[in-house]
């Protein structure tokens, strides 16, 4: 058995994870509305609280509800018997509890005194709040007299578009006739409209309170809340840091009967925004809004699914139920050219509109030299050196898979600038800029930090250049150079491939360290990634872009991943460099302050590893592939979810090497981590991998995995793949199939329509 097991289980059919233990630490779910304009994102934990944040269609941004700051609570008026739908924060045990974890909501159900509880969690797709409804089973014979208690703390805190935060400046009031609390923010510099914040009734309701003191005690403790001892809401309002919302509802239920209390809970602009708000949501509302949001999550799933064998359900669970949730809400969490470009390699598999979009919105923020800003959300004028090298990987990445060449012609605007160029214009002025931007030993100069932020220079660096980046550029002058024969553009082309062979020298020659690619170099000759050094000897990800970019023969390729076979594979992952630095480098900067063993010095950065599984398999390197798509994925065979405490349903930023928490995982849902592996199983692993005139068939699949079957869209037809690894031959294809037709070659006839059957012998 599986220790995710333990704790509960997917259910395929239904297309949630179901929870029937308590899991090792918080389990985050995240809910938000559609991408694009105002957008509203909340997390909602396995007991039911959690942050969430909205922000409006500039970039400001306003922190709504904090962590550990919302709660249900039922209490039984007559015995005086308080309970949460979780069974916590208060201590009164509630049996029958099983929590479903829906890429579209949240629900919590459980058994006490004599009722029956389910709470559900959602976002809907066109507002801008939260709903929380509670439905009661009265499983007595007798009618139930029943107060539901909501509270939650507003932070109101956030930042506007370019990042200067602000604090609030609040109070509270209760509005009887919108059955609920209105938490007013003053704060006069705050940039947008939405501000304040409110919590509501849409039935039942009796009375609200806006001061967090009278709710809690001396001790501010959610756990023991005056409830406990008979106190009611009584309309008192709060301010400044003592505000809260807190909205009582009171019931009866008949016998064997059944009701439901329905809040809503969210930011906005004032009281008649909250009136319209329960004129339109009304509980039948709410059902229809839940099932559409279930109904997107669905179509969203079936774009891609696959089926490695029943010892690996529990991963193809995660990938096809909740990976494309991941993809999604990152997109929509993060607002920057690195992070979003990335995620538009995998986005576009099931939202090809939307990774169009956001491709456009990084182009906006590049300079017209050709270099870029870090991000829009909120605005980073910091230059970095890889940001226009994600540019000439996603941009052709989007044409293989969509065949839309329009979006080359599309204009965009510089970053301001009067300029407008076109789609490759902006595309031809990244590459030209990155090999013209040079430091003395050819190498891209990598300025503020590259992909990790951590090599941010201290003040006494002087001027370093970035081994990846120039890999980087390199993957991307290769793409780009295929994009460029693809518009009969043989003038771009040939010059891509020219500054490819170039840079290729010139990395060969002033970074290869004799069995491995260095990282940094600085401009005194110093070598981060050197195995002259003491710590820091050998980094993860120049030996992988080394083999994305191409940049030495196959021999040199293989030495480089064979010393991260040797020095950076460990039982519970893959760390990005070793040893891990223990003190502060001046010649390095921030990286060497982040402590040892932890996230991206020497932790395994799980991100990293994505680049690492394709590198593998471009290498035909099947199971130092597969075993990393096993370590990185929750539960792996060192690392399970009792001593990671990752979620099952979510891929994790990183896992800690640190002795005192060693094997904790780091940020659910926030990474990048999910589109690289969704990339590497679906396009490199399994190898049904994009193409300019077709999908491309070309698996490297370990011999531990006879047999798989693959469901892949592909620019409007539907591809039921099934491969046969029987012979262990693991790479490459023998067969192909198509609707029963032998084919030649291993790229699949281009299809509009249908459901197309594929088998493949490898």
């Amino acid at each position: 058995m599986s220790t995710i097991e333990k704790y509960g289980k997917f259910l395929t059919s239904e297309g949630c994870f179901e929870i029937t233990a308590e899991p090792p630490r918080k389990w985050r779910n995240i809910h938000y509305n559609q991408w694009g304009g105002e957008e509203y994102y909340a997390e909602a934990t396995h007991i039911g609280d959690g942050a969430s944040r909205y922000r409006d269609a500039r970039g400001n941004t306003v922190n709504v509800i904090g962590y550990d700051a919302k709660y249900l609570y039922l209490r039984d008026d007559e015995t005086n018997t308080v309970f949460n739908p979780a069974g916590m924060p208060v201590a009164t045990d509630v049996a029958d509890r099983v929590i479903r974890i829906y890429p579209s909501q949240t629900e919590i159900a459980s058994s006490c005194a004599g009722l029956r509880v389910t709470q559900r969690i959602f976002v809907p797709r066109t507002e801008c709040l939260e709903a929380w409804t509670l439905k009661i089973e009265n499983e007595t014979d007798r009618p139930r007299r029943i107060s539901v208690f909501a509270y939650a703390s507003f932070a109101l805190t956030g930042n506007d578009h370019e990042g200067r935060g602000f604090w609030p400046d609040k109070y509270s009031e209760v509005h009887k006739n919108l059955g609920g609390v209105l938490i007013i923010n003053r704060a006069h510099k705050m940039p947008l409209a939405k501000k304040n914040g409110f919590l509501v009734a849409l039935n039942h309701f009796r009375a609200g309170n806006g001061c967090r003191d009278d709710f809690t005690r001396a001790d501010y403790s959610l756990a023991a809340p005056k409830i406990l001892w008979g106190w009611n809401c009584d309309n008192n309002a709060g301010y400044v840091w003592d505000t809260a919302a807190i909205v009582q509802c009171t019931l009866t239920i008949p016998a064997n009967g059944t009701e439901r209390v329905d809040f809503l809970a969210g930011p906005c602009i004032g009281a008649e925004e909250v009136k319209a708000l329960r004129t339109r949501l009304t509980p039948a509302k709410l059902d229809e809004l839940a099932d559409e949001q279930m109904a997107r999550e669905r179509r969203r799933g079936e774009a891609f699914t696959v089926d490695t064998g029943e010892a690996n359900h529990q991963r193809d669970a995660l990938m096809n139920i909740f990976v494309k949730k991941q993809i999604y809400s990152y997109a929509m969490d993060k607002g920057g050219v690195r992070d979003n470009l990335q995620n538009a390699n995998a986005l576009v598999l099931f939202e090809p509109q939307m990774a169009r979009a956001n491709i456009l919105k990084c182009l906006t923020v590049q300079k017209p030299d050709g270099s870029s800003l870090h991000s829009w959300w909120p605005l980073n004028r910091h230059q970095y050196s890889d940001k226009p090298a994600w540019m000439l990987q996603t941009i052709p990445w989007y044409v293989q898979e969509t065949g839309d060449f329009t979006i080359l012609d599309e204009p965009v605007p510089f970053f301001e600038s009067a300029e407008t160029g076109t789609v490759w214009d902006h595309l031809q002025r990244a590459y030209r800029w990155l090999s013209a931007d040079l430091g003395k030993r050819g190498l891209c100069r990598q300025h503020f930090a590259d992909w990790n932020d951590g090599l941010e220079p201290s003040e006494k660096t002087g001027e370093r250049e970035s081994v990846m980046v120039s890999q980087q550029l390199c993957a991307g002058l290769l793409e780009t150079a295929a994009l460029a024969e693809r518009r009969n553009d043989n003038a771009s082309a040939d010059e891509c491939l020219r500054l490819h062979r170039e840079m290729a020298e010139r990395i060969n020659r002033a970074a290869w360290d004799g069995a491995w690619f260095t990282r940094t170099i600085c401009e005194d000759g110093y070598a981060l990634g050197s195995g002259k050094n003491a710590e820091a000897k050998i980094f993860i990800n120049t030996q992988s872009w080394a083999v994305l970019g191409r940049v030495a023969d196959e021999s040199r390729l293989r030495r480089c991943m064979a010393s991260v076979d040797e020095f950076l594979t460990k039982p519970e992952g893959y760390p990005i460099c070793d040893p891990a630095c223990s003190t502060f480098d001046e010649r390095i900067g921030r990286f060497t302050t982040i402590m040892s063993q932890d996230t991206v010095n020497g932790g395994c950065y799980n991100h990293a590893a994505g680049f690492k599984c394709v590198a593998d398999c471009l290498l035909g390197r099947a199971e130092e592939a597969w075993e990393t798509f096993m370590k990185v994925a929750p539960d792996g065979p060192h690392l399970p979810v009792s001593v990671s405490g990752a979620e099952p349903f979510s891929f994790i930023n990183h896992y800690s090497r640190v002795p005192s928490g060693f094997g904790k995982g780091g940020y659910p849902w926030r990474t990048g981590t999910a589109a690289w592996f969704a990339v590497a199983l679906l396009e490199y692993i399994l190898g049904a991998r994009r193409g300019y005139d077709g999908l491309i068939i070309s698996p490297c699949l370990s011999k531990t995995v006879p047999h798989a079957k693959l469901r892949r869209q592909f620019r409007g037809a539907t591809f039921d793949i099934t491969l046969d690894n029987t012979a262990g031959r693991c790479v490459g294809t023998r067969r192909i199939l198509v609707d029963g037709k032998l084919i030649a070659g291993n790229t699949l006839p281009l299809f509009t329509s249908g459901t197309h059957q594929v088998e493949v012998e490898i």
